[in-house]
């Protein structure tokens, strides 16, 4: 169970010097991630233009100016999430900035076209967004110390932007499985996740709930308002699906295989990152996609947890296991009711309606992201995410 004060809980709460730490220890990755590209593709990390990619060097633009365009661009950074988004900003470093870069303006496909600055470039432009933003960040350290009551609101911004890269890694594994890149585990995999336990049912009693993030610190805004939820009695799985109980679902039913495995020479292997090796029976099952997981349902006789049946199990039992794949849920991703979005207007309101909310955290995860009232979202048809599932009765 993982809701002890941990990475995820201090990233939320914890004040500039745990920030500053953790934004170095996350650009340290970022850099780790963008050399493996480099070694695989070359300086120019070409790839192709699919749906599920970036190109990288966009990618790491991206994060670079993510951070200028809410910190050091943005004159209102101290206003939290009373920042007006729309409001003007000072020149960007990079000419033409934010029509290049700004991921909520600019069309997927013409990433691959749009002109864009050489490894070097790229690697400088990060490192000047980073030193402005730990420059900037001191200066909120002295707001905090001086109004320590406004603390939250002083740090949002700092808080956003680090998370923001760290999901940017994590979409860097998710490319690199696919396009068959090599990765170091250091920059790969986050510590501590590889426990296998055999999966027992749960009885979990019926229960009120509050769902969503509530009290001080930092929250997404489809996180709130948290609201109080009535939950029936149920029984869950301690651990996600392993590979071994879908493949036999799979082979009982003939349903296709996901991505990245393939039977050889007898043998189950893993073929993701370029590096074919035997896979982990005992493993939670991964690239499964949210019609994989209600199509093994059906077959085993149960189904999907709802969010907040999944959220008051991870809280309450102590057996339940995760953190090792980002899990579907039955639930459409919604907005609670009286949602209000944020100055990063974007990240939630355009997605509902159409995806569905997966809970817990991958092995590729940052551990400042692992958080069980976080809600992921994406297309229930994905196979390129590290996804699985646990069932229900």
């Amino acid at each position: 169970m993982n809701q002890q004060p941990n990475p995820a809980q201090l990233a939320r709460t914890a004040g500039a010097a745990f920030l500053r730490e953790a934004l170095l220890r996350t650009r340290e990755r970022t850099s780790g991630l963008l050399s493996s590209y480099v070694a695989a593709l070359g300086e120019n990390c070409s790839v192709p233009c699919r749906a599920e990619l970036n190109p990288p060097l966009w990618e790491l633009c991206h994060v670079a100016w993510f951070q200028d365009w809410w910190l050091a661009r943005n004159p209102q950074w101290n206003s939290g999430v009373a920042c007006d988004p729309a409001h003007p900003r000072t020149e960007s470093r990079l000419p033409n900035a934010d029509a290049r870069l700004d991921s909520s303006a600019i069309a997927h496909d013409t990433r691959w076209e749009i002109g864009l600055p050489d490894l070097h470039g790229t690697r400088s432009y990060l490192q000047a967004a980073l030193n402005d933003t730990l420059t900037l960040l001191e200066k909120a350290d002295e707001f905090c110390r001086k109004q320590p009551e406004k603390s939250d609101q002083f740090l949002y911004f700092f808080r956003l932007s680090l998370l923001h890269e760290q999901m940017h890694n994590e979409a860097a594994v998710f490319m690199a499985k696919l396009l068959g890149i090599p990765l170091l585990p250091q920059h790969a995999r986050r510590a501590g996740t590889q426990v296998y336990k055999a999966s027992v049912h749960l009885r979990v009693p019926a229960s009120e709930w509050m769902l969503g993030w509530q009290g001080s610190g930092f929250a997404f805004d489809n996180e709130l308002p948290a609201h109080t939820i009535q939950i029936g009695d149920f029984e869950i799985d301690s651990q996600p699906v392993a590979w071994a109980q879908y493949l036999e679902f799979a082979k009982a039913t003939k349903y296709a295989l996901p991505p990245f495995v393939a039977f050889e020479n007898g043998v189950w292997m893993n073929t993701g990152f370029g590096q074919p090796r035997p896979l982990n029976l005992h493993a939670a099952a991964e690239n499964i996609s949210w019609f994989d997981a209600q199509a093994y349902c059906q077959w085993a006789g149960r189904r999907l947890p709802t969010e907040a049946e999944w959220e008051y199990a991870a809280y309450t039992q102590p057996d339940l296991h995760w953190g090792q794949v980002w899990e579907w849920t039955a639930d459409t991703f919604l907005p609670f009711e009286g949602f209000e979005p944020h100055p990063y207007v974007d990240y939630s309101k355009p997605w509902f309606h159409d995806r569905k909310v997966l809970k817990g955290a991958s092995w590729a995860t940052s551990s400042e992201m692992v958080h069980p009232k976080y809600r992921n979202y994406f297309q229930p048809n994905r196979h390129d995410v590290l996804s699985g599932f646990r069932t229900c009765k």
